[in-house]
């Protein structure tokens, strides 16, 4: 199908803000519509709500999906836009239409409005309708306060959306002037698995836990329409119906309606859109063990490409024809229909990308990356981590040795290190072996998390951006999470440092380097990495090479839990139960019997303050003996840690400061229909202008172990 052709069907609709002041259309529907998106009952249905997007001082994106019955056929229907709640100052209403070919969803990028200003927006068949409330972002010279929210990571069957639900519960509650502008979302909007460990909400006895929506109907996740694929104990989706499945029953979760009914979202996509642990086509279900070696080399071109078009649909953005900073080119477009099959990777070219022609095209079908301006002092720059980068550093099939726990979990950090140098380590001379492994990336280019062409782009707009503050939303953590002196797996092992997870920027140590130290010699202050994925909340102080000797600080960075996706803590929890009990202990710790809890997260003090201490805390259950055993070269630059926690981030950013929270909301197992998930705690940080190491934390509520 020819690009043309797709934009024709694909329900993608531009119009202009031309008929402001006309009076409502005089048809019968409510006049005072809620921001709720539980509308319609009739003829016509939406059951997936309505959402805007990607807001600028001029323009929104707003979506829905609308279904008539299983009627396949196309719906003609409205769209109107206006100034106030009911509708009696229209400023657009168009006609639309949706159509199988975009499974029935429709984006309409309404242009022409007038900045910084509140809008009501419908879409009306008939006599149903749904409504919604957007905002367009300030001008950019606006002396204005700015404030926003970031989630990622809401993984249908491990927990219900109760973070959104106390989301806007806390922001209804703030003085107008704090209250909420627009949502950043970081990835991890659905989860490409269904009936496995993505899915599946998981007791302290690590027992799956069965879920119950509101309606008394399980909170899961039905088969694939294509039956899906079946690889490595993983059901994932294969097809653009599949992913199309999973949009639309995540985006049925009414609390997620309702937020995305309530304000605008700025939206990138993580691994799970498309497969976990992604990068460029490829994905990783194949596991390794130590007595059962395997090729974890899975091409996936066409699922890429079906879950880009999926994502396309879905998502409200703004791409083809948007502008960033000034001066610095745009490459976002929009999805774009290509002839793509699976097929064998070839040999990465100098930028660790694959050539090979299906990959190049489902890459190629949609490009995200993008910077949007809110007022004089926000710069939101989001970048794509998955599409370009290069293959994980240590290749999987060499983790089935007893060097390592996980193919990309707990990784010997000089491994780490000197695989992502490729041919440049060791001056130019890598070693050929590393800790007895064989340097499998000892001919390969440096490892790669954003690629050649975005990395110039983010260089030039993080240069070239007049903003205060530059907020970068990372799908992936960037500070070093540090494993001091894991225990080994047979006590005749080497004793060394390790990295928690190689799928975030510690696999990719030499370009985040690269990028930390262009923020220094460039002079860019007041940069802010807003990330998630790791389904945990941390707060570090970013320093431009973790391995030198002096590093320098250069940013803060500002790490969200998940909305709903089980904590990184159960999962280490759950997979110290197979470890010897030194290493357990370095995890959790019964504390009960000394009023603490039986699953005391040991692994907040181990992260925080080094083997000893946490050794020394599984020992004694004496708090004060561990702190007096605290090493302080041990990830000093992590100013608060909370590995188990779901919940969500928000900031207001003034010219002077950030002031933003870390929520951690109650495990949400339990549907909660109104009174939202619940907060367990907040900490709450004060970042001052050009002064990164003045980052404050404040903790209200129940503080995450070892704090008191």
């Amino acid at each position: 199908m020819k690009r043309r052709d797709f934009l024709r069907t694909s329900g993608w609709f531009v119009v202009g803000a031309t008929l402001a002041g006309v009076p409502g259309c005089g048809d019968n529907i409510e006049s005072e519509p809620s921001p709720e998106p539980s509308g319609p009952t009739g003829v016509y249905q939406f059951p997936q709500g309505v959402a805007s997007g990607d807001p600028r001082p001029n323009s929104v994106v707003l979506w829905t999906r609308i279904q008539r019955d299983q009627s396949q056929a196309p719906v003609n229907f409205s769209v109107q836009v206006a100034t106030d709640a009911g509708f009696r100052s229209i400023v657009v209403n168009r006609k639309v239409t949706a159509t199988i070919a975009s499974d029935h969803t429709v984006r309409v990028l309404v242009t022409d409005l007038a900045a910084n200003t509140e809008y009501h927006y419908r879409f009306v068949a008939s006599g149903d309708a749904i409504t919604g409330r957007t905002r367009t972002a300030p001008d950019p010279t606006a002396d204005v306060q700015v404030n926003l929210a970031w989630v990622s990571c809401q993984d249908y069957g491990a927990g219900h959306y109760g973070a959104y639900r106390q989301l806007l519960i806390d922001d209804a509650a703030r003085a107008p002037a704090d209250q909420i502008h627009f949502v950043v979302h970081l990835g991890d909007v659905i989860y490409e698995t269904r009936e496995d460990g993505f899915q599946t909400a998981i007791d302290e006895q690590f027992k799956p836990i069965a879920l119950t929506n509101i309606d008394g109907k399980p909170r899961t996740v039905a088969p694939f329409p294509s039956g899906g694929g079946d690889r490595g104990g993983n059901k994932f989706a294969v097809t653009v119906d599949d992913y199309r499945h999973l949009y639309r029953t995540f985006l049925s979760d009414l609390d997620m309606q309702a937020a995305r009914a309530r304000w605008p979202f700025v939206q990138v996509w993580d691994d799970h859109e498309f497969t976990n642990d992604a990068w460029q086509s490829q994905s990783n279900y194949t596991t390794t063990s130590a007595t059962t070696p395997a090729s974890l080399d899975e091409p996936e071109q066409a699922r890429r490409y079906a879950a880009s078009q999926a994502w396309f649909e879905y998502v409200p953005a703004h791409l083809t024809g948007a502008t960033g900073v000034p001066g610095v080119p745009s490459d976002a477009k929009d999805f774009t229909p290509a002839e793509v099959q699976n097929a064998a990777f070839t040999t990465p070219d100098d930028d660790n990308f694959v050539p090979e022609a299906n990959n190049v095209a489902a890459v190629g079908a949609l490009t995200i990356y993008r910077s949007l301006r809110f007022g004089k002092h926000v710069e939101l720059v989001m970048t794509d981590q998955r599409s370009y980068r290069s293959d994980h550093a240590i290749p999987e099939e060499l983790t089935n040795n007893q060097l390592f726990f996980d193919p990309r979990a707990a990784l010997p950090l000089p491994i780490v290190n000197t695989f992502d140098q490729g041919k440049t380590a060791n001056g130019g001379s890598p070693p050929a072996t590393v800790l007895g492994l064989p340097n499998a990336r000892a001919a390969s280019p440096v490892g790669t998390m954003l690629g050649k062409r975005q990395k110039t782009w983010w260089k030039d707009t993080m240069k070239a951006s007049d903003a205060t503050w530059k907020l970068w939303g990372n799908e992936v953590m960037l500070a070093r999470v540090q494993l001091q002196r894991l225990p080994p797996a047979q006590p005749t092992d080497p004793v060394f440092d390790r990295i928690l997870t190689g799928d975030a920027w510690d696999g990719y140590p030499t370009e985040r380097a690269e990028l930390l130290t262009y923020l220094r010699t460039q002079n860019i202050r007041n940069v802010v990495s807003l990330a998630g994925d790791i389904h945990a909340a941390f707060a570090a102080v970013l320093v431009d090479d973790f391995d030198a000797a002096t590093p320098q600080p250069v940013a803060c960075e500002l790490t969200a839990a998940g909305i709903s996706s089980n904590s990184l803590f159960s999962f280490f929890e759950g997979a110290s139960r197979t470890q010897p009990a030194a290493l357990r202990g370095l995890i959790t710790v019964d504390a009960s019997a000394s009023g603490g809890s039986a699953f005391t997260e040991n692994f907040n003090l181990w992260l925080r303050h080094g083997t000893n201490a946490a050794g020394a805390y599984a020992a004694t259950k004496n708090l004060a003996v561990a702190m007096s055993m605290a090493d302080a070269t041990n990830n000093p630059h992590l100013k608060y840690v909370d590995t188990n926690a779901q919940g969500y981030g928000y900031a207001k950013v003034t010219g002077t400061q950030i002031v933003a929270d870390l929520v951690t909301v109650e495990r949400p197992i339990v549907a909660k229909p109104t009174y939202g998930a619940g907060i367990k705690r907040t900490a709450t940080f004060t970042i001052p202008k050009d002064n990164p190491t003045g980052m404050t934390v404040t903790v209200t509520g129940q503080k995450p172990f070892p704090l008191t």
